[in-house]
């Protein structure tokens, strides 16, 4: 029996030709190879082969990929992995893993393992963020469009998101905290952002920050205001108070009165029933590392 399995997402990314091969004959004799299809079900087949002894499960994907994965991963002692191969890769770029599948290979195999943080949405657990307001929208837009290459499809739908300029109103409700919000962008992640960065994908400070969540939204703005903020953000110049509200929390509830909320979850888009429950899961889930991290699992 192998050591686990390597569930390869073909829709992720661009592919290189011949990479699936590839990368099932790179993983024989120690990870089955799975392919993923429309309507297989990730964290089932973990807990199954889990139930079996097997104890590794490597996500060769995006973000969204390995949302599914941790799925099956959490709360046990089986150790999940990624080959990065997403249009941002935040988990992976947090955790210093290479974007060359090869070298994420290695340490997927033979890296060290740590503890790290996660949050949970009525039930679903998530590794980076959730959102609401604009992203989800850009989220539904650039999976209709993904034909086109995922980059063009995300900037067509980044623009079409910032034309319709959808805001959600919100009640936010933490131990020590209730307000009501209107906004364009409202977002919880696991542990905070260092927003002193320059570019389009902030790194987070830590991902075994004591699985503190950091809230984070923008008042109600014109579309001049949200691009000067953005400007800003991209600059590496904003700042909270100023451009945005911050606060953070273990555990928060966030109201709404609508039926149905979408969410962006990791990259993939999710429908909610609110309210939404979200809580902190502080070093609920067990992933490989480079070797030069300090570990917390042997």
């Amino acid at each position: 029996m192998t050591q686990g399995a390597l569930f390869f997402n073909p829709s992720s990314g661009a592919r290189a030709p011949g990479e699936a091969e590839e990368m099932q004959q790179a993983v024989a004799g120690e990870l089955d190879f799975i392919s993923i299809t429309p309507g297989l079900d990730i964290p089932g087949e973990i807990r199954k082969r889990f139930a079996e002894g097997q104890r590794l499960f490597v996500a060769s994907g995006g973000d969204g990929t390995l949302n599914h994965v941790v799925q099956g991963v959490v709360e046990t002692e089986a150790r999940m992995a990624v080959i990065p191969s997403g249009t941002f890769n935040h988990f992976a770029r947090d955790l210093n893993i290479p974007l060359e599948w090869r070298a994420a290979l290695e340490i997927a195999l033979h890296g060290d393992t740590l503890e790290i943080d996660a949050g949970k949405v009525n039930g679903r657990y998530f590794l980076n963020n959730i959102s609401l307001g604009l992203y989800p929208e850009v989220v539904e837009k650039r999976e209709q469009l993904r034909g086109q290459g995922k980059w063009k499809a995300y900037r067509y739908a980044a623009y079409d998101a910032m034309r319709r300029f959808p805001h959600v109103s919100l009640g936010v409700e933490t131990a020590h905290h209730l307000e009501a919000i209107k906004t364009h962008i409202f977002m919880v992640s696991v542990n905070p952002y260092d927003l002193t960065t320059i570019g389009l994908v902030a790194p987070r400070v830590s991902t075994e920050g004591g699985g503190q969540l950091s809230v984070y939204w923008l008042p109600h703005l014109s579309k001049l205001q949200m691009i000067r903020t953005l400007s800003r953000y991209f600059r590496g110049k904003i700042s909270p108070g100023a451009d945005f509200r911050s606060v953070k929390a273990s555990t928060l509830k966030v109201h709404s009165s609508k039926t149905l909320l979408k969410l962006g979850i990791d990259g993939e888009l999710v429908e909610m029933k609110p309210p939404l429950l979200i809580q902190s899961a502080p070093k609920m889930v067990r992933v490989k590392v480079p070797k030069t991290r300090r570990t917390a699992v042997v």
